[in-house]
């Protein structure tokens, strides 16, 4: 369990925001099991619907520029709440793997949808849902996503994309659209009439469309600023474009040098691997040279000790022969 001090004053409730005090939370680790995500799921829903509501009612936009720890701060005041013992990061990271696998998966139902029906190994696909973890694993797609958790998930996604454009009051950009410009009819006999100064101003001015804001935080499902990235606006696209050649060299030098780098180490893991391999065979070697000379040493030793035996038995024989062959004494 990791132990954290956080201050809840002002977040949560009128007591919290008069006491202002800081609370010892013990914040529970390993896996998220499904009751925990799905109130993550909930609190991320809740939050976006709240901020939605922030960003319409006020005119200045300040629930937009709230930093993003402060809107998970809220998401995990909500989950402790809900009795889902998870901080800020931990909601943070979860949600983020959530948005990474639910996004594998509605790609591959809809490249399956737009398949013929029955998937084979022809190329055709077969519903998530009805495939084995195996063949998820084989096609990069998670291999435990829950039909709840994924429903939840889409009924995210479909609220945000419902949602209706901020008024006037939310922050609404006005972009000029320049008309293009009429083409002259040159024709015979006919003169166009002239155009007034007026009707000319008029005709010159760009009309305005609104263009609605959009929160970075809503948009892109990364809450986390470390991976959030930005996005170039229409300058740095147009930059973009006349550094492309540089671009695509530099992406060609950087592959070109770890391609060197990963033969250099395959070659030396090679060279290692070999090197390892001739010193276990001639410690090999030397072990048999070792155990076939005890071996000649044992049979040189057990051929002496017959040929003393032998030799001891000749001995005790002669004697015998002798013994028999002297005349009895008188």
């Amino acid at each position: 369990m990791d132990l954290t001090v956080v201050n809840q004053g002002g977040a949560t409730s009128s007591a919290a925001a008069h006491n202002n005090n800081a609370v010892l939370r013990d914040y529970r680790k390993g896996n998220w099991n499904l009751q925990e995500t799905m109130i993550l799921i909930e609190a991320k829903r809740m939050d976006d619907e709240r901020r939605m509501r922030r960003l319409g009612e006020s005119p200045g936009g300040g629930e937009r520029g709230k930093p993003a720890e402060l809107r998970w701060k809220w998401v995990e005041d909500y989950c402790w709440r809900k009795g889902c013992l998870r901080s800020q990061n931990q909601c943070n990271d979860k949600w983020d793997n959530l948005m990474r696998d639910f996004k594998k998966v509605r790609e591959y139902e809809r490249r399956a949808a737009e398949s013929p029906e029955g998937g084979t190994a022809d190329g055709n696909r077969r519903s998530y849902w009805r495939i084995e973890k195996t063949e998820r694993k084989d096609n990069n797609l998670p291999s435990n996503m829950l039909p709840q958790v994924y429903e939840a998930l889409v009924d995210v996604v479909e609220r945000k994309g419902l949602r209706p454009p901020p008024t006037e009051k939310g922050g609404v950009f006005l972009l000029p659209v320049v008309s293009p410009p009429t083409q002259q009819q040159h024709s015979v006999g006919y003169h166009a009439p002239a155009i007034g100064p007026a009707a000319a101003a008029a005709a010159e001015t760009p009309s305005f469309q609104p263009l609605p804001t959009v929160d970075s935080d809503t948009s892109d499902y990364s809450g986390s600023p470390a991976k959030r990235r930005k996005r170039p606006g229409g300058g740095a696209a147009a930059a973009g474009e006349g550094t492309s050649g540089g671009t695509i060299q530099e992406l060609g030098s950087a592959i070109s040098k770890s391609a060197s780098v990963i033969a250099g180490a395959i070659q030396s893991c090679e060279e290692r691997e070999e090197r390892r391999h001739r010193e276990m065979m001639s410690i090999h070697e030397r072990r048999l040279r070792i155990e076939e000379s005890k071996a000649e040493i044992n049979r040189q030793g057990i051929n002496g000790l017959v040929d003393s035996i032998n030799k001891l038995a000749n001995s005790i024989f002669a004697l015998a022969a002798q013994n028999n062959a002297q005349p009895p004494p008188k």
